[in-house]
């Protein structure tokens, strides 16, 4: 009979593929938003292109240090991809800065908008396409409403 504290992980494998997927799509999205390119990141987080390459490729898996490491060059909103897989996401503790977000709010009402045209590619439906222009507008509204959020909840906890 197993004891209470011993748990038989028989997913352990598929946990590890969702955790290199994870930290893949994370990389992707730094790429993306950022414009870098591996040896970009690598050098910004002190490490070495092999070990972002390999993670990138779902080779091997990135220990947490790295992760810190990313999180703290990039925002830890990049770490969303990580703390998904447990059912979170990841906001800052402390907002230096806001910044108004009726500018990203306007620039992705417009992009969802202009996808849901009925004389657009996709008539009212968006398409793939269109979704895929609107996310990074999408992840940089919830980055600064985020910030908003732990702004306004300081002011009034204080």
């Amino acid at each position: 009979m197993a004891s209470a504290h011993s748990v038989l992980r028989v997913n352990q494998s598929e946990e590890r593929e969702a955790y290199r997927e994870a930290v893949a799509e994370m990389l992707r999205r730094i790429q993306a938003e950022r414009k870098n390119t591996l040896i970009d990141i690598a050098e910004r987080c002190d490490i070495s292109l092999g070990t972002i390459s390999n993670a990138a490729n779902k080779k091997t898996d990135l220990c947490s240090t790295y992760l810190a490491r990313l999180g703290a060059a990039y925002g830890p909103h990049v770490l969303d991809p990580v703390a998904a897989l447990s059912g979170g996401r990841m906001v800052p503790l402390e907002v230096q800065t806001t910044r108004d977000v009726l500018p990203f709010i306007g620039r992705a009402s417009l992009k969802i908008a202009n996808a849901r045209d009925p004389e657009g590619p996709g008539g009212v439906r968006e398409i793939h396409t269109e979704k895929a222009d609107y996310l990074p507008d999408l992840r940089a509204l919830r980055k600064e409403l985020d910030v908003l959020i732990c702004q306004i909840e300081g002011e009034l906890a204080a």
